[in-house]
């Protein structure tokens, strides 16, 4: 039985790191920036690393275009280094998957302690008291990573000639 709750835990942890690292979109699609609003608070860094604030106006296959303070501005698309949303934030998010990966970690740790001690046969036991203590952490550890801006275009990187 512990075998059997070890090797499920394994596969559930699988699972939660693969989602992670291969779920991401990818960030080099210019018509990524068509997924924004007018209005939207907006960071454009341009090639030479200088950096402007302001809301989305348009985006077009040449250029895009935002409001920083009273001045329009329009950035060619070849000399957009990146664009960020600087509204958007993902809390809850990271919150919910650091609930998750404690809770499996909970599990996986409450498993191996409850094998460790067969005398007792107490797996149950450890299992319940460190799921969600895992839980807890990892929601915490989630709830204060830092997610107040997201990469919504980055270029790719160029060859040189």
């Amino acid at each position: 039985m512990t075998e059997y709750l070890i090797s499920k835990t394994r596969i559930l942890l699988l699972a939660v790191i693969s989602s992670i690292a291969f779920g991401q979109s990818a960030e080099d699609s210019w018509g990524n920036l068509n997924r924004l609003h007018v209005g939207q608070k907006i960071e454009v860094v341009d090639m030479k690393m200088k950096s402007v604030t302001g809301s989305f106006v348009a985006v077009s296959e040449e250029a895009i275009t935002l409001l920083a303070g009273v001045t329009r501005i329009s950035i060619p698309q070849p000399n957009v280094l990146s664009v960020k949303n600087r509204e958007a934030s993902h809390r809850k998010r990271n919150m919910l998957l650091g609930l998750a990966i404690g809770a499996a970690g909970g599990l996986a740790s409450g498993a191996i302690r409850g094998a460790m001690n067969r005398d007792a046969g107490e797996t149950g036991v450890f299992i319940m008291a460190l799921t969600p203590i895992g839980a807890g952490i990892g929601a915490a550890a989630g709830a204060v990573l830092p997610a107040s801006q997201v990469t919504v275009y980055r270029a790719k990187a160029r060859r040189g000639p």
